[in-house]
């Protein structure tokens, strides 16, 4: 029979710094990454103009992304917000009475289809297209526009080098929010390892990409950010001290946001150390609440009060339920399990063949890490929580 070494919830906290390690970027990745977006802004210039601003922004700028994610980036053309699929800003208004402009509408009505065409041709985004395909023909394995989205988008996959881009235009607040998370990662110690894992997570369930309901990147590191400020306000109210152990933070994510909180009713914000409201009062209602989509997770932009950053994701009944059987099997393997485990985490994560890749580059040992000595108060020495500490083995509360 097989031996453990170490405590089970130590041993799950060195397989997160070490899934961390193995996976953060590298510096030949961010170079070769550098090296395309340049070569992309070369394209932009040679179609905007060089006083065209592009920017990066989301894990690419945070330096979260994990070696599949895309690369993020936002094109200033200064049209209106909204206009990026538009020809350009607003025209001006011709001098013409009210008949002449009905007998103008009348007579391109015959013409409608054409007229549509070239205007659609005109877009930004398919004026970025249009050279995409003309400059890197032979590079591109995938060109997609995604025009009727809150966020239109152009995406495309770079053969020789196997990075996808998304690109924006006139996403200004994209810029802040990523100086934002960089400000969080900083006084957050636990934000970016818990990132990388739940970010792998989230793709390895096809559960990442908001247009198509799931949880974008930015969503997700709000959601770790509100839990830790929510965790830190308990421990404080409690008089419990604050350790980052991430194999605890990791399996209370879990419980938090699979089992405990209500996302119909209850909303949540990062601004003042964190605060949850709920989403259908009176002064929330109008931004927060979808009659059509009452299990959407409502989640202020701290930048924008009047924004929903969990607008777009709709399939949270799916994300909840991922998020509620990882934690059944993460707490399966450290409350006494029959057999020991080679890796907790590989419970939850499935293994590609980059990882394995990585892996095999680096010679990565699954429990290689660093032993986290700082216990919390009220756990014992395998990291579980005594009956007086609150979480999986006290009776939990329900955050509606």
């Amino acid at each position: 029979r097989g031996r453990r070494t170490i405590p089970p919830m130590i041993q799950l906290h060195n397989e997160i710094v070490g899934f961390t390690r193995l996976m953060e970027p590298r510096p030949e990745e961010v170079k070769r990454r550098e090296a395309l977006v340049e070569e992309f802004r070369k394209i932009v210039h040679a179609v905007f103009g060089k006083e065209c601003k592009m920017e990066l922004f989301g894990s690419q700028a945070t330096g979260l992304f994990l070696p599949s994610s895309d690369v993020d980036v936002t094109i200033h053309t200064g049209l209106a917000k909204g206009d990026a699929s538009k020809e350009g800003g607003e025209e001006e208004k011709s001098e013409v009475t009210a008949k002449q402009q009905r007998e103008q509408e009348e007579k391109d009505m015959d013409s409608w289809e054409a007229s549509a065409a070239v205007n659609a041709a005109s877009s930004p985004l398919r004026r970025l297209e249009s050279a995409l395909r003309s400059r890197w023909l032979d590079d591109l394995t995938y060109l997609e526009v995604i025009e009727n989205t809150r966020v239109p988008l152009v995406k495309f996959t770079h053969g020789p080098t196997k990075i996808s881009v998304d690109v924006s235009f006139d996403m200004e607040s994209s810029t802040k929010a990523a100086a934002l998370m960089r400000t969080y990662i900083q006084a957050m110690p636990p934000l970016r390892p818990l990132a990388f894992v739940l970010k792998y997570f989230m793709a390895s369930r096809s559960l990442n990409e908001p247009y198509t309901g799931g949880v974008g990147s930015y969503l997700l590191q709000l959601m770790i950010v509100s839990f830790l400020q929510h965790r830190e306000r308990d421990g404080y109210n409690n008089n419990r001290v604050s350790v980052y152990n991430l194999g605890s933070l990791l399996l209370e994510f879990f419980e938090f946001f699979g089992m405990d909180f209500n996302f119909v009713t209850t909303g949540i914000s990062v601004r003042h150390d964190g605060m949850f409201f709920p989403k259908g009062a009176r002064d929330k209602k109008e931004v927060f609440w979808q009659e059509s989509r009452p299990f959407s997770i409502a989640m202020e932009n701290p930048l924008d009060l009047t924004m929903d950053v969990g607008k777009p994701s709709f399939r949270v009944q799916l994300v909840q339920r991922a998020f509620e059987t990882a934690f059944k099997v993460v707490l399966a393997h450290v409350s006494d399990p029959a057999e020991p485990c080679n890796s907790i985490l590989g419970t939850i994560l499935p293994v590609t063949d980059e990882m394995r890749k990585r892996r095999d580059q680096v010679g990565f040992d699954e429990r290689a890490g660093a032993d986290p000595r700082q216990q919390r108060r009220g756990s014992d020495g395998r990291g579980r929580r005594r009956r007086n500490d609150d979480g999986p083995a006290s009776k939990r509360r329900r955050y509606n």
